[in-house]
C-alpha cells in the first residue's frame, strides 16, 4: 500500500516501523521516569548529624602532683618496694622490674609513629588538593527546553512541537505528543517540514498536561531517502538525550568531589586518632627501656596499690603517688560557643585509652584565640581552655582525652556538605525527599561553616532526611525518588 501526497511517495511499512518503534518505546516507559537517587545522613554521603559545634576537642593529659604508675604487658614486677599509705620523698624507687620489650620493638614503633605521620600530611595535602577541584557540573545547569512547554495550551491539540532548530543531537526539535497520538506519515512529514533529516526528541507528560512532569523522552533520527521510484521512504536511528550534558572524561563531577571529601575527611580523623595514641604508646615504651625501676616524681603519699595482674587485665595504675594535686587536659572552644563556656563548669573528660569517663572542671579560659589544629576552618576563632580532674581519675600522664560538655550545655547541628546546598541569592534551599516520596523544593536557614566544606543547618531540616544532589536534568520538584548509596555518586 502507497501513501501519495504532493508527488511525495512514501513507503507505508518504513512508517509504521518508525512508528511502532517510537510508541513502543513510549508505552513500555509510561510512568517509569527515571527516579532520583537520594541519600542519608546516617551514611554520612550528604553530611553530618552527630557533631556538636565547639563541645568537643581533645587534649594529652598532664599531671599536677599526682602520679599514676602504670604497667604495660612487657613489664614484669620483681619488687615492689612501698606500701599503701607510706610517704615517699622524691627518687624514692616504687617498684623494679624485668621487660621483654626489645629495641626492635622500639625501633617499629618509632617506624610507625613516623609513618602515620606521612600518611596524615598526604591525606590532609589530598584534602587541600581535592578542595581546590573545581567541578566539571556548571554551577547552575542551563535552563531545559522541556521548561519552555510550561504555560503552553495544549487544548484539543495531539502534539506541539515547542522548542528546537532539529538540526543535530545537541539541538533537536522537541515535539511534545498526547499519549494517546500515533506517530504516523502526516506526522513526520510535518516535522520534517521538507528537510531529508531530523533531530527529533518526543516527550510525553504527565495528565498530557503542559506543566505536569516529563514521564518519557527520546530522541530519534528520522532520515528521508530517496528511492528509485522517484519516491522517499523513511529510516531512523535513537540517540542518547543525555549526550548533551555528560561530563567531559577528564575531571570530576560536583557530586564525586563531595563523596571524595567526606570521605578523606573521615580518613584524617582516624589517622589523627591512630598517630597520636602511637604516639603516646611510643613515649611509654621509651621510658619503660630507661630503666629497671620506677621512681617517686615529687614528694607525696602511696595509695592504690592493686596486684601487677589485674593493673595489666584493667588498664589501672599499679600505684598512686599524691602530692596534693590532680589532673589538667587543655582544650579548644570556638568563639561561637564561648559565651556558654564559663569558669567551673563542669564537662566530661573520655580515656582515648580505656574509654572511661570521668568529671572535670573548667579552670581558666584564655581571651586570646590560638590556632586550632584540627583543621576545622572557616572564619570562626578558637580559644583554649584547661580543665581539671581529680587525682582519683586513672588517667595516665601523657595519654589523650576526649572533652565533651557534659549534656544540657551543648547543641547538636546538622551539616550539610556544600554540594548538596544551592542558594538563590540569600535563600538556601536544598533538594529533599517529600512526606510522598517525591522531591520538594526545600528553603533551610544556615549558620556557620565547618572545615571548609560543610555549613551547618540551624533549621529546615532533621537527621531523617534524605536528600538529591541537586544537579542534573531529571532534579526538580515533584520527580520521584530512590534511595542511593556511595556506587551512585561514582556513575
Amino acid at each position: 500500500m502507497k501513501w501519495n501526497k504532493k508527488g511525495i511517495r512514501i513507503t507505508a511499512i518504513s512508517v509504521a516501523v518508525v512508528a511502532a518503534v517510537v510508541l513502543a518505546i513510549f508505552f513500555t516507559t509510561r510512568g517509569k521516569s527515571e527516579p532520583v537517587p537520594v541519600y542519608s545522613f546516617v551514611d554520612g554521603i550528604v553530611g553530618m548529624s552527630d557533631y556538636v559545634e565547639g563541645s568537643e576537642s581533645d587534649g594529652i593529659v598532664t599531671a599536677d602532683r599526682v602520679q599514676p604508675v602504670y604497667l604495660s604487658d612487657t613489664q614484669t614486677v620483681l619488687q615492689i618496694m612501698v606500701s599503701d599509705g607510706q610517704r615517699v620523698q622524691q627518687g624514692d624507687v616504687l617498684f623494679t622490674y624485668d621487660t621483654t620489650l626489645s629495641q626492635i620493638a622500639l625501633q617499629q614503633k618509632e617506624l610507625s609513629v613516623q609513618q602515620l605521620k606521612l600518611d596524615l600530611a598526604t591525606a590532609k595535602g589530598e584534602l587541600e588538593a581535592i578542595n581546590s577541584y573545581v567541578p566539571t557540573t556548571p554551577e547552575a545547569p542551563p535552563a531545559q527546553p522541556e521548561d519552555t512547554l510550561a504555560g503552553q495550551d495544549l487544548t484539543g491539540k495531539s502534539y506541539l512541537a515547542f522548542a528546537g532548530s532539529g538540526e543535530s543531537e545537541l539541538t533537536p526539535l522537541y515535539c511534545w505528543l498526547r499519549s494517546d497520538t500515533m506517530v504516523d506519515s502526516t506526522l513526520l512529514e510535518t516535522l520534517l517540514g521538507g528537510r531529508d533529516v531530523l533531530f527529533v526528541c518526543f516527550l510525553y507528560t504527565q495528565n498530557d498536561t503542559a506543566d505536569g512532569g516529563v514521564l518519557g523522552k527520546h530522541g530519534v533520527k528520522v532520515m528521508r531517502l530517496k528511492t528509485a521510484e522517484s519516491g522517499y521512504s523513511y529510516s531512523y536511528a535513537f540517540f542518547d538525550m543525555s549526550s548533551g550534558a555528560q561530563e567531559p572524561e577528564a575531571g570530576y563531577t560536583a557530586a564525586q568531589l563531595a563523596a571524595m571529601r567526606t570521605q578523606k575527611l573521615t580518613e584524617i580523623r582516624n589517622l589523627e586518632f591512630r598517630s597520636k595514641m602511637e604516639e603516646a604508646e611510643y613515649a611509654i615504651m621509651c621510658r619503660e627501656t630507661d630503666s629497671g625501676q620506677v621512681t617517686a616524681d615529687f614528694d607525696g603519699v602511696v595509695t592504690q596499690i592493686i596486684s601487677p595482674e589485674t593493673a595489666v587485665a584493667e588498664h589501672q595504675p599499679l600505684m598512686k603517688v599524691s602530692g596534693g594535686g590532680g589532673y589538667y587536659v587543655s582544650g579548644m572552644v570556638s568563639e561561637l560557643e564561648l559565651d556558654r563556656v564559663q569558669v567551673g563548669q563542669k564537662v566530661t573528660v573520655s580515656s582515648w585509652a580505656t574509654g572511661e569517663n570521668y568529671e572535670g572542671t573548667v579552670a581558666e579560659i584564655s581571651n586570646f584565640p590560638q590556632k586550632d589544629d584540627m583543621g576545622r576552618g572557616g572564619n570562626v576563632s578558637y580559644y583554649p581552655y584547661r580543665v581539671q580532674v581529680s587525682e582519683m581519675a586513672d588517667l595516665q600522664e601523657g595519654s589523650y582525652v576526649a572533652i565533651r560538655l557534659q549534656p544540657g550545655e551543648s547543641q547538636q547541628s546538622l551539616y550539610v556538605d556544600n554540594a548538596y546546598l544551592r542558594s538563590d541569592g540569600a535563600v538556601y534551599y536544598v533538594y529533599a525527599r517529600g512526606a510522598d516520596g517525591r522531591l520538594e523544593k526545600r528553603k533551610v536557614q544556615i549558620g556557620g561553616s565547618l572545615w571548609g566544606s560543610y555549613t551547618q543547618i540551624r533549621s529546615g531540616l532533621t537527621e531523617d532526611d534524605w536528600l538529591a544532589f541537586p544537579y542534573g536534568k531529571t532534579v526538580k520538584e515533584g520527580a520521584p525518588t530512590r534511595e542511593g548509596s556511595w556506587e551512585d555518586l561514582g556513575r
